[in-house]
């Protein structure tokens, strides 16, 4: 039996909305979204969600569970480094790395795209797009930022991938009809951990944190001696990087 974790990439075209009234964003005003090209606002497309894997199937929609972070549109901002800020309900694809906002529950949403300069808040968090370099793959990705201290930071990256059924191998009924089995999302979300200019994905033990030579050895050993580390735990982390940052 196997597991296939399957990447997967959804084809988005970023085609700037600039009628505020078609947005659904009438009290936002386009010259401030747009300024400086720092948010693209675009109606969302039934295109956002045909997934394509790897061998070239095409899912349109198909995949059981969800793309993103919470189902539900929850109450956030857009807020600008020119210290603007707008209102939005807004929720995050992270299959696509995207938000998507409604200016109310009963408008439609919109997809937008977002650069550096651009935090968005959901849930009391903060997010932003960072360019992260993992396994030797450059790519950009929508970070919760957790600490950012002067030597080192803490970044959660809520992700999830497609991954197919395991194969059972069990024999087709007799009348030769066999259900396909559907892929799922299945979440696939880390920490990671920025430390001189190099970006570490926390493991899920200790003895391979330790083996990683992010940290001097014996002072994470002592530290984890001292404290409860939990490097599964936001806060546990938060407290371990805020002491290697001090010392």
């Amino acid at each position: 039996m196997k597991k296939f974790i399957i990447s997967l990439f959804i084809f988005t075209i970023s085609v700037p909305i600039i009628n505020a009234q078609d947005s659904g964003f009438g009290a936002v005003n386009p010259s401030d979204l747009f300024s400086g090209g720092n948010v693209i606002l675009r109606g969302l497309m039934e295109r956002d969600y045909e997934l394509v894997l790897l061998n070239g199937e095409m899912i349109h929609g198909n995949a059981e569970g969800s793309p993103f972070l919470n189902d539900d549109f929850t109450k956030g901002k857009i807020i600008f480094n020119n210290g603007k800020e707008y209102d939005v309900l807004t929720r995050l694809n992270v299959g696509s790395q995207k938000f998507e906002i409604k200016k109310n529950f009963n408008s439609p949403a919109s997809l937008i795209d977002i650069n550096k300069s651009v935090t968005v808040q959901m849930n009391n968090k903060s997010y932003n797009l960072h360019s992260i370099n993992l396994g030797n793959e450059q790519i950009l990705a929508i970070l919760e930022d957790c600490v950012e201290l002067k030597n080192i930071s803490l970044y959660y990256f809520p992700r999830k991938v497609i991954k197919m059924p395991v194969e059972t191998g069990a024999a087709a009924p007799t009348t030769g009809f066999t259900k396909v089995p559907k892929p799922k999302w299945a979440d696939a979300s880390e920490f990671l951990i920025l430390k001189d200019n190099n970006w570490y994905s926390v493991p899920n033990s200790f003895k391979k944190l330790v083996s990683m030579n992010i940290f001097d050895s014996k002072l994470l050993k002592k530290y984890k001696k001292s404290n409860k580390l939990n490097i599964k735990k936001k806060e546990s982390l938060i407290k371990m990087v805020t002491y290697f940052n001090s010392i």
